[in-house]
């Protein structure tokens, strides 16, 4: 096994907030990060 280790970086938060007819309350954008919390990504931008 490989020491090497690969970060997952997540900008659903900031880039889909961008995207035309996307407006994620807080509620969702909560649901969200604890999603991707839990899928164990490393960094989610918001």
């Amino acid at each position: 096994m490989s020491d090497k280790r690969i970060y997952l970086y997540d900008c659903t938060l900031r880039d889909g907030a961008q995207t035309q007819g996307v407006d994620f309350s807080a509620a969702d954008k909560n649901a969200i990060a604890g999603d991707l919390d839990r899928l164990g990504v490393d960094y989610v931008e918001g």
